[in-house]
């Protein structure tokens, strides 16, 4: 980064690349028995809040929400700062979470989305529409028990959908890897383009999986008791899924990692047995080229070169010499 390019602390700067979409606010306001949409940061008493941010460009229209919600200014800072890790933190009155997500649409994608956690709210980022999230919008229409429950219950729905997409994604990357690991064993050779492209998924999908695995119990655990003892149920069998992903990339990994050795022996092979028949020409040729400059020197007193037929001599012992060479090679095995 040019020195120029820097930015003070707390300074409220959109960091991406869709600096085109303009911001847009949707507040789903529910209960038991009600839902409302509103486009707006304003709450309803006795109600739950899931509010979605699209487009983080309008700086102004993103910083209203201080006055309803106590976001500290470094926490805001890093929702306009795009390239953050993926955490989960526990500030004073909230958790701020960052998720990168990786998910397979026809084509590997990824969604950048930061969130903060209250009480009865929960505020989610994005820098473009969420297509990630989709399964999350139709529940609020269709499962009673989302708008019953507190919004921790909503919280768990978000990771819940996360870690679908991502064993989604990892599902995919497997079929791919068994397609590179048949073209290595069958044809001995593999696209490298697209073997370096799925290690980096792997490694990419590993990096935003393990820092939710590893930080979510600090979450439930938390003495402000954000997540309710009766969601335990549920979380833990988020755990359970994220855990077991966490493994499956690791043995993608080390399958990825004796994938690649596998490729360079292969290729080392190869190189092998080119070097081997390129020797065994020159071999071949080494009796022949001392033949030749032996029989084509200079003397004066050389009776065998007034032979009259001395070059079919000489042609005929060439040819028997190289086929004696070629059977003697191939008895001692140096080449099929």
């Amino acid at each position: 980064m040019k020195f120029k390019d820097y930015f003070t602390p707390k300074s409220m700067v959109y960091t991406g690349e869709h600096t085109n979409i303009k911001t847009t606010i949707k507040h789903y306001q529910y209960n038991a028995q009600e839902l409302v949409v509103t486009d707006d940061f304003v709450k309803k008493e006795g109600f739950k809040h899931y509010i979605q941010v699209v487009g983080l460009s309008e700086v102004d229209k993103i910083m209203a929400l201080k006055e309803i919600y106590p976001v500290e200014p470094l926490i805001l800072e890093d929702v306009f700062n795009v390239s953050q890790r993926v955490k989960m933190d526990d500030r004073k009155e909230y958790i701020f979470a960052v998720f990168h997500v990786n998910y397979f649409k026809e084509s590997v994608k990824e969604d950048y989305m930061s969130l903060l956690f209250f009480k009865d709210t929960i505020i989610t980022f994005h820098e473009k529409d969420p297509e990630c999230l989709e399964a999350l919008y139709p529940l609020f229409d269709n499962y009673q028990e989302l708008r019953e429950r507190n919004t921790d219950f909503l919280f768990y729905q978000i990771l819940d959908i996360i870690t679908d997409r991502h064993i989604d994604l990892m599902e995919h990357n497997q079929m791919v890897t068994e397609q590179i690991e048949e073209e290595i064993l069958e044809y001995k050779s593999v696209d490298q383009e697209e073997f370096y492209q799925m290690r980096k998924s792997l490694l990419k999908l590993k990096s935003n999986v393990s820092p939710i695995l590893n930080q979510i119990d600090k979450i439930i655990q938390s003495p402000k008791g954000y997540i309710s003892t009766d969601q335990y149920p549920y979380f833990d069998d988020l755990k359970d899924h994220l855990s077991r992903l966490d493994e499956r990339l690791n043995d993608a990994r080390e399958l990825m990692r004796h994938l690649l050795d596998l490729h360079i022996n292969n290729q080392s092979n190869k190189m092998n047995e080119i070097m081997k028949t390129l020797t065994l020409f020159s071999a071949i040729f080494i009796p022949l080229s001392f033949l030749t400059g032996f029989f084509g020197m200079n003397f004066v007193h050389f009776d065998v070169l007034t032979y009259e037929n001395a070059v079919l001599v000489f042609v005929l012992g060439c040819f028997i010499l190289a086929a004696g060479m070629v059977y003697l090679f191939k008895r001692m095995n140096w080449f099929k």
